[in-house]
């Protein structure tokens, strides 16, 4: 609460009796109403009362981790049906609660202040239904001092103005509090090809580079879109051109089983479900690919289906 608003409530307690005939109350509630709608900056939210900061970090990051789901392994991997991983702007602060506080007090006071300034839950959990502490701590928040008991532990994402603002709390082994409170606000380019393919009937076509085939932006879109929408199917099709020999075809056709299998995994571990796509091997469409496209090469073509 500002200070303004304060001074307001402050002086309609002082002449609640004349308050009816005065304009007092009508710009205190103005400026009430007004507070909500901006973006949460994290320097907005206020410190926990005597805790003590561990961590401060403002900057820039690529593929940062915007879970929705509950955390699980899948073939040796980390991962949450509902992750998306976004480049955009982090404000990180991390906070040791004072002797005698619980994780569940850290975690109620800072999700208590983000839905009452409007923040939409996305996600939550507490204790056993949030997967490992492990998993949160090493895998995704990459702090080891948040490892913690399993049965001590809370989370919660929501959104608000295209930003994601996330909490997590947890009782170490030793006894020690911490609570974790992030804001990230997505660049504006990410939202954009998230909608674009959403609201797009058509197709991604893209180049196949063992290197530079899961680090393509427009791949990278695809997966926040299907994790955002959890209707969302599609058809994936592994082009190529037209081989010269039988043997040519036969080892063109064994790569890009291959291929299929690469791009598979690397779906499954971003949390897209098999169920949810489908593969086609098409040769001799060359004269479909992008522009640019070597003679010799595969390409890869996403078909979003309902």
């Amino acid at each position: 609460m500002n200070k303004v608003t304060t001074r307001c409530l402050a002086r309609f307690k002082t002449h609640q009796r004349r308050i009816a005939t005065s304009g007092i109350l009508r710009g205190c509630l103005l400026l009430l109403s007004m507070t909500p709608l901006q973006f949460i900056h994290g320097s907005e939210l206020p410190p926990y009362p005597n805790a003590n900061p561990q961590l401060s970090v403002e900057e820039d990051r690529q593929n940062h981790p915007v879970i929705t789901s509950r955390m699980k392994r899948v073939n040796g991997v980390v991962t949450s049906d509902g992750a998306q991983w976004l480049d955009g702007h982090l404000n990180r602060t991390l906070y040791l609660l004072p002797s005698g506080h619980s994780s569940s007090q850290g975690y109620d006071f800072y999700v208590n202040k983000l839905r009452d300034l409007g923040v939409e839950t996305l996600f939550q959990c507490r204790s056993f239904s949030c997967g490992a502490s492990n998993f949160w701590a090493n895998d995704i928040f990459n702090i080891s001092t948040l490892y913690g008991q399993d049965k001590e532990q809370a989370f919660y994402i929501g959104k608000k103005q295209g930003g994601y603002y996330s909490v997590y709390s947890v009782r170490r082994g030793n006894g020690r509090i911490y609570t974790l409170v992030d804001v990230f606000e997505p660049h504006k380019y990410e939202a954009e090809r998230v909608n674009e393919l959403q609201q797009s009937s058509g197709t991604i076509k893209l180049l196949i580079e063992r290197s530079g085939l899961t680090k393509s932006p427009d791949l990278k879109s695809f997966v926040a879109a299907m994790s955002s929408d959890t209707a969302m199917n599609a058809l994936l099709i592994i082009h190529s051109s037209v081989p010269d020999t039988l043997a040519e075809l036969d080892a063109w056709q064994e790569k890009m089983e291959e291929l299929k299998n690469v791009i598979k995994k690397h779906l499954n571990d971003q949390g897209i479900n098999d169920s949810r796509l489908r593969f086609n091997v098409s040769v001799g469409t060359y004269g479909d690919a992008p522009e640019q496209t070597p003679v010799q090469s595969f390409w890869l073509e996403v078909v979003p289906l309902s």
